[in-house]
């Protein structure tokens, strides 16, 4: 038998896929391996805390007698003892992995990842009549052109991130119509709290926070 798991800062947080032939497995491994990621998440909250994440993928095979696996180390060059001694598996092959950032956009019904926002919400309709800005405002990245679309990050680090990602995919695609202005100054932000309170109902205290949480 074999597994797929994934692994954040090194320790298994689930099983993605299980097979039973070796080929099947190897090939489900290349194509994960091989999976274009847009915005990769780099942090979550741990125990209210913002924490640096990495993740990897395992590819185990169940321990058979004379079975040797590879040798799987963290990124300081530590043995992983918990993969390294176990006794049911062996690790036949370990790779990095991303997993695409997720985020709470206004109107949305579900969480959309980078991708998506550009595709329904950066994009659609743009034109000499309905051109669009995008702003920074603490966590938050406001998409404003006849309706406003307010995306909210974990941090203002992540904001400034997908924001460039948005600047950065526009100005390759040579995209017109959607200015960007970068972070509202501090003296002009009243007038933001306002209008998107207004428009959304979301509350001020939520619209001055600097993180989700």
């Amino acid at each position: 038998m074999f597994e797929i798991i994934l692994t954040e800062n090194d320790k298994k947080i689930k099983t993605l896929y299980t097979y039973s032939r070796e080929y099947d497995a190897l090939y489900r491994f290349t194509s994960l391996v091989s999976k274009k990621i847009y915005f990769p998440k780099k942090q979550v909250y741990k125990e209210k805390k913002l924490t640096e994440v990495h993740y990897n993928i395992l590819l185990l095979k169940k321990r058979g007698e004379g079975d040797k696996g590879i040798v799987v180390r963290d990124k300081y060059g530590k043995l992983l003892e918990s993969f390294m001694e176990n006794p049911e598996w062996i690790v036949l092959s370990k790779s990095e992995y991303n997993l695409e950032e997720q985020f709470f956009v206004t109107g949305a019904n579900r969480k959309l990842n980078a991708k998506e926002i550009i595709k329904y919400v950066l994009l659609p309709k743009i034109g000499n009549k309905n051109p669009k800005q995008v702003l920074i405002l603490n966590n938050k990245i406001i998409v404003e052109g006849i309706t406003l679309n307010l995306i909210t990050c974990k941090d203002v680090d992540e904001a400034v991130r997908l924001y460039n990602y948005f600047r950065v995919y526009c100005f390759d695609k040579k995209t017109q119509n959607i200015i960007f202005f970068g972070s509202i100054p501090k003296e002009n932000r009243s007038v933001w709290y306002k209008k998107i309170n207004k428009l959304t109902g979301i509350s001020y205290n939520r619209l001055y926070r600097k993180s989700s949480r």
